[in-house]
């Protein structure tokens, strides 16, 4: 004897059918237009220093010699002035080479582009920096960019 299914079952069988057939369920697979205002990915620049590139993270980050982060914060405080410095949210930005000295320092998110391209003020405030023991990559020694916040000390006064 045939049994009939339920009504409900029916109709919510026909609803799914009819939805797969209609254009917006096709939607999904289709390839997404590009929005006017996207940018293009684009792949980081490579930069290099002496030929050997410049990580932004290595598996052991360079440490300085001369009292850690703390150290390094209050140094770059102190020596660094003016300009873009004198900022809320400044930074100084600057390259541990291999050998553990600082080069291309620049105000800002990125290094100076070369040597040439530093700031005299700049070099001369960090010509004073201690040593750093260098970053490493796969057991090696390796270029690494570092960019530390300038924190500017605020003294209560008194009221």
């Amino acid at each position: 004897m045939p049994t009939s299914l339920p009504r409900p079952f029916l109709y919510f069988s026909l609803l799914g059918f009819l939805a797969l057939l209609s254009p917006g369920a096709h939607a999904q697979t289709a390839t997404p237009a590009p929005m006017p205002n996207a940018l293009k990915p684009q792949k980081p620049s490579m930069t290099m220093l002496d030929g050997d590139k410049i990580y932004t993270y290595v598996e052991q980050m360079p440490a300085y010699l001369d009292g850690g982060m703390e150290g390094l914060q209050a140094f770059a405080t102190s020596h660094v002035h003016g300009g873009a410095a004198s900022g809320p949210l400044s930074v100084v930005t600057f390259i541990i080479d291999k050998t553990g000295k600082v080069r291309r320092p620049a105000l800002g998110p990125t290094a100076a582009e070369s040597e040439e391209a530093v700031a005299l003020a700049l070099d001369e405030a960090f010509s004073t920096i201690g040593q750093f023991r260098p970053g490493r990559q796969n057991g090696k020694p390796a270029n690494v960019q570092f960019t530390v916040p300038l924190v500017k000390r605020v003294k209560a006064g008194r009221k």
